[in-house]
């Protein structure tokens, strides 16, 4: 990643390393005047992937009352802000299921 200018200001960008969370990072170019940001998709990407490894969590189907359910790691919880009382959607995929959490 080069220096360069800002698009939307035309002052210079600085390197930075912005902190994902759980000690990962992902260089960056940040404008300290109009605070635009510039993150190389690739690198933004890897980063991500890392992230997700870290908050990836194997849990045991419990039973509830006549059906079965699980129960949702604390980090999980925290990191995606999930009140209890919230809607999620579960959709079947040919290889998972997907949990997608109802907007607000």
């Amino acid at each position: 990643m080069t220096q360069k200018k800002c698009p939307q200001c035309k002052k210079q960008m600085e390197k930075v390393i912005f902190n994902l969370g759980y000690n990962v990072e992902v260089p960056s170019l940040h404008c300290s005047s109009c605070s635009f940001n510039i993150t190389e998709e690739k690198k933004l990407k890897k980063s991500m992937n890392l992230l997700r490894n870290q908050l990836k969590k194997e849990v045991k189907i419990i039973q509830v009352g006549e059906g079965l359910g699980i129960r949702l790691p604390n980090e999980i919880i925290k990191g995606y802000n999930i009140k209890r009382g919230e809607q999620i959607t579960i959709q079947p995929e040919t290889d998972c299921l997907r949990l997608q959490i109802n907007p607000r």
